[in-house]
């Protein structure tokens, strides 16, 4: 069984006052109607992303399926207001288009008790829900007493602390176990965190660690639950295989899904439903130059593989054109999939000079993103012109060419020079810097991120801050103007609404470029991680290490947690009239 993924991801570590940002209609829209499954192409997955989630490899183990699947931007929890807000969470009624629900070392409290009743309902009728463990799952994450209780196949022991091994239990198939793929153990992988849980009568443990239960099944109503004990944490010794590094353990995960996904009954889309995948007349289409829909773009970019990627580069790089679709509306698409071999044809495309602006913006980024070997001069020579010094500088820093940090700086520092000058005369500084000097000033700090510039993190920090302080300003600006009737406050609500948009698409910027964390800012980012005292210097450091967590320690968490937890006592205090 194939699954859709669409990840949906928050703090792990949400505390127990944090509440989640629900519709108000959620408690009456769930269990209102008889439930209907809604029909579905492919079998789809919810995941629900807490701390260390990338640890378990959620996404390779359903690689590993044969799965492909387009991954929506996140934003994460801002720390602000008391709350912990999900984003692109499905609403309670798009759950019945979805086949199992993964719940990854989250607590019960940040998902909403009504949210709980709804995920109850969606199991007992035959969804799946798979829970893995962590600081944040099962006791500690306060399931007592609350549907997830309910819904696992084992009992969990009220542990304040997780029981440690540190020479690590070796993990194995339990006596009766039901899933029987062919999984290797020569690598004698071993957990060091187990969490103790006791199998439910008709429960089946799957998996042991030692003797601890590590992966128990069981049903609930019409469905099938899956609660996973191990924790991906501890230190390894020398010569020891960690789970979390098992090649194996995508494959074992990955029939954890499966099984549960597999209770959902079949409901077949009506007849003439869109499929998500190209025909042969479609793939024919856009390796023979005909005609490319946007529509194939969309559905080629919700299930890439290497071989459709590359056919819609060659379709748009056509000397005659893509038709409907150019390569500026497919770069998100194509990112991933970059090849040096690109390259040639970028640079061909970029010396014929095309009037497109956007697609010579589009061919810098890619050709920077492609490493090729003559891409440098290239891009240098396009830092040169206001239209294309932006994506320039977004290649030169995928390049990852360490001679184009003077330029940059250079650039950088002429943005930051304008934008004082322009506050210090008539301008308001706020609209100076949500204006193209902004623009600038964020693809540069980013750009010298990825080019590992000693001061790119506590730069970073900074621009993130300033845009979204300035961000607030608009934002309270407009609601003060949204009343104003006469033409001069229409016109000045107009320009506000504009340099608002600009702000938000610099936030999100810099927040969808937070990670992967370069190895060359690791130690400048761990400095800024022990001495960050700003709430919104913490978000942003959160999200680069979310953005990295397959690729860093766990210790690596340890200074950000407590800036956050201090950040957060000062918040409590400050709420409740202390100091």
């Amino acid at each position: 069984m194939k699954l859709n993924l669409i990840r949906t991801a928050v703090l792990g570590f949400a505390l127990a006052r944090l509440i989640l940002d629900v519709n108000p209609a959620v408690a009456a829209e769930a269990g209102k109607e008889a439930w209907v499954w809604k029909p579905s192409l492919l079998p789809k997955a919810l995941v629900l992303e807490g701390l260390w989630t990338d640890y378990f490899r959620v996404t390779p183990a359903l690689h590993d399926a044969g799965i492909r699947y387009h991954q929506s931007y996140v934003s994460r929890s801002p720390y602000f207001g008391g709350y912990t807000r999900f984003y692109h969470l499905p609403a309670i009624d798009e759950l019945k288009s979805y086949s199992v629900i993964v719940i990854a070392n989250l607590d019960a409290p940040s998902l909403n008790a009504e949210r709980l009743k709804a995920y109850r309902e969606f199991v007992a009728q035959g969804g799946g829900l798979v829970v893995l463990g962590g600081y944040w799952a099962f006791s500690r994450g306060a399931y007592a007493g609350t549907p997830l209780e309910e819904m696992l196949p084992a009992t969990f022991a009220p542990e304040h602390r997780i029981p440690e091994t540190p020479e690590g239990l070796p993990l194995h198939p339990g006596a009766q176990a039901t899933w029987k793929p062919p999984i290797e153990l020569k690598s004698k992988p071993v957990a060091f965190y187990v969490q103790t849980l006791t199998p439910k009568p008709d429960s089946t443990v799957q998996w042991l660690a030692g003797d601890k239960p590590a992966l128990v099944s069981g049903s609930f109503g019409k469905g099938r639950v899956v609660a996973c004990a191990l924790t991906a944490n501890g230190e390894t010794p020398a010569g020891v295989m960690p789970f979390w590094d098992w090649p194996e353990w995508p494959k074992l995960l990955g029939q954890a899904l499966d099984w549960a996904a597999g209770a959902r009954p079949t409901v077949r889309p009506a007849t003439g439903a869109v499929k998500p995948h190209l025909t042969d007349d479609e793939m024919s289409a856009l390796t023979l130059g005909g005609v490319v829909t946007p529509d194939m773009v969309r559905r080629i970019s919700e299930r890439p593989n290497s071989e459709t990627v590359e056919a819609l580069f060659q379709h748009v790089m056509r000397p005659e054109g893509g038709g409907k679709v150019d390569l500026a509306m497919v770069v998100p698409t194509l990112l991933p999939f970059v090849r040096v071999e690109w390259g040639v044809k970028l640079k061909e495309s970029l010396k014929q000079f095309s009037p497109d602006l956007k697609s010579r913006q589009a061919a810098l980024i890619l050709l920077g993103a492609s490493r090729d070997p003559g891409a440098y001069p290239l891009l240098v020579q396009a830092l040169q012109s206001e239209e294309t010094r932006e994506a320039a500088m977004n290649g030169l820093g995928r390049l990852g060419r360490a001679e184009a940090v003077p330029l940059i700086l250079k650039l950088l520092s002429r943005a930051e020079a304008a934008c004082k000058v322009a506050a210090s005369a008539d301008t308001p500084g706020p609209s100076v810097f949500a204006s193209d000097q902004g623009s600038t000033i964020v693809e540069a700090a980013i750009a010298l991120y990825r080019l590992g510039e000693p001061e790119a993190v506590p730069r970073m920090l900074e621009v993130y801050a300033q845009v979204h302080l300035l961000t607030r300003i608009f934002e309270n600006a407009v609601k003060r103007r949204v009343s104003d009737t006469d033409p001069q406050g229409i016109g000045i609500l107009k320009r506000l609404h504009q340099g608002l948009e600009k702000l938000v698409l610099m936030r999100e910027k810099l927040r969808a470029e937070a990670g992967p964390l370069p190895e060359t800012q690791r130690a400048a980012f761990l400095k800024a991680a022990a001495e960050a005292k700003d709430p919104v210097a913490v978000e942003w450091l959160c999200l680069a290490m979310e953005q990295s967590a397959g690729s860093l320690p766990a210790t690596t968490w340890e200074p950000l947690i407590m800036a956050r937890d201090g950040i957060i006592a000062r918040m409590s205090r400050a709420l409740a009239g202390g100091r």
